[in-house]
């Protein structure tokens, strides 16, 4: 059964067992997936009253955002623990020959290379939903503004768990222009979006 399918408590049983995943990583992807959620609760407040006509237009806007936005994440859920359980995998594979340990080697290298894309993935998502925020932030309900501060920590969770275990696997990998690339888009992705996610978080203290 997919992870996304569990129950709450299965899921949360699951992640708090001895299996090495799901892990951080598929916990990063759903921190994503709920603050993504609480962006669209928002906007389905707002939208269809006559009260809120004059942000109709944007809630509908931010509405078709998440719905691909929150697929994306519960994708991102799921692979994250493919990709985990792939490098796992490759720890099984015959090392006796020459041979045998290079292939052993060169597929750990691409089995890390996919576990780092994944949660990099994951930033680059966080950063679009944080965006999608900013946009309802002062068009919406005023009475579910709260639920956008929870929806800012939930993606600002996501971002900093994803960027962990991208470092994490970097760590590993032998191939000094990824590591080099990943790295630097990475920390560019974290600075900024930090950023906009404490600035986010300011801005419905103030409000409330």
């Amino acid at each position: 059964m997919k992870l996304t399918e569990l129950k709450t408590k299965e899921f949360v049983s699951t992640l708090a067992s001895d299996a090495p995943a799901p892990g951080g990583g598929s916990a990063s992807a759903l921190f994503g997936a709920l603050g993504t959620a609480l962006v669209s609760m928002v906007a389905n407040l707002t939208t269809g009253k006559e009260k809120y006509a004059a942000y109709e237009e944007r809630m509908q806007e931010v509405l078709k955002e998440t719905e691909g936005l929150m697929a994306s994440f519960n994708n991102l859920i799921e692979k994250d623990t493919e990709v985990y359980n792939a490098v796992g995998d490759v720890l099984t594979m015959p090392k006796t020959t020459d041979e045998e340990k290079a292939k052993r080697k060169e597929a750990m290298q691409q089995a890390l290379k996919e576990a780092t894309i994944v949660p990099y993935t994951m930033m680059e998502e966080a950063a679009k939903v944080l965006v999608v925020l900013q946009k309802a932030m002062g068009h919406s309900n005023p009475n579910a503004v709260s639920d956008l501060g929870v929806g800012a920590l939930g993606l600002k969770a996501a971002m900093q768990g994803a960027w962990l275990n991208v470092k994490i696997n970097l760590g590993s990998i032998k191939d000094e222009t990824f590591v080099s690339e990943y790295r630097a888009k990475g920390e560019k992705l974290l600075a900024d979006n930090l950023a906009l996610a404490d600035s986010l978080y300011q801005e419905v203290e103030k409000q409330l």
